[in-house]
């Protein structure tokens, strides 16, 4: 069969994986996603965030700075179409699916067209892109943009052309805005391939010191933005940074180990219910393959090896750095080491064709490839089955499942009251109430909703730095606002408030209560 029909089955393959069911898996849309699709919009439509920024290089959003490119690229789908489900995820879909294509063309550069098909193969049915590319966050954008870079750099290594040069140049610079974890993996794996090309890049002098001034002049933005905003831009990483605690080092010492696990690549992944796929980031049957791949890579002497095995020992150091002291499963964490894809399966699939061509009977040969494929495509089915069943259960509260809900329905009946009283517990964002009542994509705040009292945002100016265990302390205003006199409608979580019938009750997937309404009249 051509070689291009089956990268274009494969990209189509891929692309349904990731968009069929977007609605429904995950379960529902949290607030960072809906903020980064209602900000992409509010530009568009009114050159402002949010926050009444104007046209903003870093977005503030959720206690942080984010990243631009996936908060305008999103915009382009949430602008005609509004903010749900599909205008929200369809991006991530799509860029999940460029770095297939991507694979396919970085191995067909470096290695052979078969390697590069199986690779682009396997990245199709990676539990780790097919996670990030169902959810409408930005760090799926950073993946085609890495592989765009090694792309570049690697035919520039063939063709000497200046082009190639800048396209790396460009594409590596921008990953600084598509994700915050390129800043401290992207300098790395540049310095690794500076080192490994030394000699290339010293013998084209004008070629090397033309890519530094483009890479340094995009990146100039950034530097003046970070110099500006120093403080808030760096507040998300001091409240994250392991190097903060007193055994710091040893810390960063253990998660680094733990991302390099097995256990972690390809058995048991992320524990993390927002981020977390059935098994490992990587399918369990490609273990071995992976292991025999990096015995060749370590063997061999080439800079090609070197740059995959500078790719597997850095990946994980972005996540190593970091703890997250609310959260007790957020290590080893997927999300802030995407850097590591699709490397699985670049690896994976070298070690598929080295253990393959060891076999010198052709009928033993074609067996163990029929079965090599049998067993991928059954492990694929295993987890996606188990992923489209159990996702929408498993992670509903950490995707805040029933919010819509409960803004639907306070929505309808609001005006029966003199105010909705929001219990800390519901972490009702002002974002939901933005998105969910039809509010056209604009600058907004808590005080554009006076009907609302949420205390968890009027309490909290960070409010992703607040967590369950700070409930405590807020943990009886909702009773309190029992005794407000007019008449209220109370949105509560479950068991909150006893002695009390509910007047409406929204459930989880699997039944349990989600949220609940009171009445009451003084």
């Amino acid at each position: 069969m051509n070689i291009r029909l089956l990268i274009v089955l494969l990209l189509l393959v891929g692309f349904l994986i990731r968009t069929v069911g977007l609605e429904a898996v995950p379960p529902a849309l949290n607030s960072d996603e809906l903020l980064k699709a209602y900000d992409g919009a509010s530009v568009y439509r009114t050159g402002q965030d949010h926050h009444g920024q104007s046209w903003p290089l870093f977005f503030r959003q959720s206690g942080e700075y984010s990243t631009p490119l996936y908060i305008y690229f999103v915009g382009l789908f949430s602008v005609p179409f509004g903010v749900h489900a599909y205008s929200v995820r369809l991006p991530s879909a799509l860029l999940g699916t460029l770095a297939i294509l991507f694979t396919y063309l970085l191995i067909s550069e470096i290695f052979d067209k078969k390697t590069a098909l199986l690779a682009a193969a396997l990245v199709t049915i990676s539990p780790w892109n097919v996670q990030y590319s169902r959810i409408g966050w930005e760090v799926i954008s950073l993946i085609p943009l890495q592989l765009a870079g090694f792309l570049f750099f690697m035919r520039w290594n063939r063709k000497a052309r200046l082009l190639e040069l800048t396209g790396a140049a460009i594409c590596f610079a921008l990953t600084f805005y598509a994700y915050p974890t390129a800043r401290v993996f992207t300098p790395l794996l540049l310095v690794a391939i500076c080192i490994l090309y030394r000699r290339e890049l010293i013998a084209h002098g004008r070629h090397t010191i033309t890519g530094m001034g483009i890479f340094l002049l995009i990146l100039t933005p950034y530097g003046w933005t970070l110099v500006q905003h120093y403080h808030a831009m760096q507040a998300r990483w001091m409240f994250l940074s392991v190097f903060q605690l007193e055994n710091g080092w040893g810390l960063f010492g253990y998660h680094y180990l733990q991302h390099l696990s097995p256990m972690f690549l390809f058995f048991t992944g992320d524990a993390n219910p927002l981020q977390a796929m059935p098994g490992g980031v990587g399918l369990a049957v490609l273990f071995p393959f992976f292991v025999v791949g990096l015995i060749v890579l370590l063997r061999r002497r080439d800079k090609i090896s070197g740059i995959f095995l500078c790719w597997f020992l850095l990946f994980s150091i972005p996540s190593a750095m970091t703890f997250d002291r609310y959260d007790l499963y957020s290590m080893p964490n997927s999300l802030r080491s995407a850097c590591g894809m699709p490397m699985l399966e670049i690896v994976s699939a070298s070690g598929i064709f080295i253990v393959t061509k060891k076999i010198n009977r052709y009928k033993i040969r074609k067996w163990l490839q029929v079965g090599i494929a049998v067993a991928l495509l059954v492990n694929a089915g295993v987890v996606s089955g188990i992923y489209a069943i159990r996702s929408p259960i498993f992670a509903a509260p950490a995707f805040q499942f029933g919010i819509r809900e409960v803004v639907e329905y306070a929505e309808a009946e609001k005006h029966k009251y003199d105010r909705v009283v929001v219990s800390p517990n519901v972490r009702l964002h002002p974002i939901y109430l933005a998105a969910f009542s039809g509010r056209p994509p604009s600058p907004f705040s808590s005080v554009d909703f006076p009907e609302y009292i949420i205390p968890f945002y009027t309490y909290v100016p960070v409010y992703r730095d607040f967590r369950a265990r700070e409930f405590e302390r807020y943990a009886n205003i909702a009773q309190w606002y029992f005794l407000a006199p007019g008449k209220n409608l109370i949105v509560a979580g479950p068991n909150e408030i006893s002695g009390v019938k509910p007047i409406k009750t929204i459930f989880y997937p699997d039944g349990s209560v989600a949220y609940v309404f009171f009445e009451t009249n003084r």
